[in-house]
C-alpha cells in the first residue's frame, strides 16, 4: 500500500527542485497515485538524481508529465 505521506513529501520536494507549476503537479499526482511502483522508481530515481553531472531525474519527470 501507497504511503500517502511520502507520495506528498515527494510531490513538494519535486515541485520545489524543479519550480513545476500546480497543474503539474496534479498530473503528477495522478500519475504516481495509480501506480505504485512508477511512484517507487521514481522516487528511487529523485533521490539520486545528482550522482554526476546529469540530472538522471529529469528525463523521468518530462516522460511523466508527457503522457
Amino acid at each position: 500500500m501507497m504511503n500517502l505521506n511520502q507520495l506528498n513529501l515527494a510531490l513538494k520536494m519535486i515541485q520545489q527542485d524543479y519550480k513545476l507549476t500546480t497543474v503539474q503537479i496534479e498530473i503528477l499526482s495522478r500519475r504516481l497515485m495509480a501506480d505504485e511502483r512508477e511512484f517507487e522508481r521514481m522516487w528511487a530515481l529523485y533521490n539520486r538524481r545528482r550522482t554526476g553531472k546529469e540530472d538522471i531525474f529529469l528525463e523521468v519527470l518530462l516522460e511523466l508529465l508527457s503522457n
